[in-house]
């Protein structure tokens, strides 16, 4: 099958194939009337087209490309993989639609190398459950002006932009006015900042809350039997202590948007606000102001 070019979208549209280009690679300096611009891209969206990466970096200097880095560990347990999974897939739909690349790209857990990220040249990174440690030897690589982006992670530096849950928001609208029989179980996250702000959420002893790696230390919680009600971060994590049965009373915060896994008993947070959709307008929002550093706002809350 012929691939199709620009010129086969002009000559469809009926215009000059600089005016195609100027739609295609987002050139805002060119005056183009609403109806042609939509006219060009809904032709490009039927006719398959695919823009070539290589020449929309000569003709705006942009390589169009965007990095997500996420942390690769020997084990990582289900419930993470599941939610990082559908945020990645969900800002990568954004971002192709908006014309964009992206490349995902894994951080080793000692001595991440980003030799060949920074050689592609990115635009805007987004970091996803860094680790503290590493943070700042990730940061470096990367020139003044690349929006950098963390996702599920806190960091004290208002130079960097946070998406994240509002899970203390979440974790009072569903706690529980006696405390004395309820415990927390969450997920890790490599994250320390964040782990620290869940903890302090909510009035709990650090006894009773519990921070789950691998199903081989939720059921020795689960074995204890020690607390009557549990507070659940993560529905996956939810779905295994309900049918467990150990618990009179359970809540669970849903964190991969699938609530229904989970049974009509279980007292259920779903957050409404879009984490991707959050993350990506951020983005977009950043390379269009160069002075966004000087913001005073670092985190973007989802409800």
């Amino acid at each position: 099958m012929k691939k199709t070019t620009m010129k086969d979208i002009a000559l469809r549209a009926n215009v000059s194939v600089a005016t195609v280009s100027y739609v295609l690679n987002r050139v805002d300096n060119q005056t183009i009337p609403e109806k042609t611009r939509n006219q060009i891209l809904l032709l490009a969206e039927e006719l398959h087209y695919i823009p070539n990466l290589a020449a929309r970096s000569l003709a705006n200097k942009k390589t169009g490309l965007i990095g997500v880095l996420v942390n690769n560990s020997a084990y990582m347990p289900p419930w993470k993989l599941y939610a990082q999974f559908t945020f990645i897939r969900a800002l990568e739909q954004r971002l192709t639609d908006a014309g964009y690349h992206t490349l995902l790209y894994s951080l080793g857990t000692d001595h991440p190398s980003l030799d060949i990220i920074v050689e592609r040249k990115l635009e805007a990174v987004f970091l996803i459950d860094v680790r503290d440690e590493s943070f700042y030897s990730i940061s470096k690589h990367f020139v003044e002006g690349i929006p950098l982006i963390l996702i599920d992670s806190m960091i004290e530096d208002k130079l960097f932009k946070q998406v994240l849950y509002n899970y203390r928001s979440a974790l009072q609208k569903i706690m529980p006015k006696d405390l004395s029989q309820v415990c927390l179980i969450m997920e890790s996250f490599n994250n320390s900042l964040l782990t620290q702000f869940i903890q302090d959420s909510l009035p709990l002893p650090k006894k009773a809350i519990f921070k789950v790696h691998n199903l081989e230390e939720l059921n020795t919680i689960l074995s204890e039997g020690i607390y009557k009600e549990a507070i659940v971060i993560n529905e996956f994590i939810g779905s295994y202590v309900e049918k467990s049965g150990v618990f009179s009373r359970l809540s669970v915060l849903c964190t991969c948007n699938c609530p229904e896994m989970l049974g009509e008993n279980v007292q259920k947070f779903v957050f409404t606000g879009d984490k991707a959709a959050t993350a990506f307008e951020l983005m977009q929002e950043l390379l269009h102001r160069p002075d966004y550093s000087e913001q005073v706002d670092n985190r973007y809350w989802v409800d």
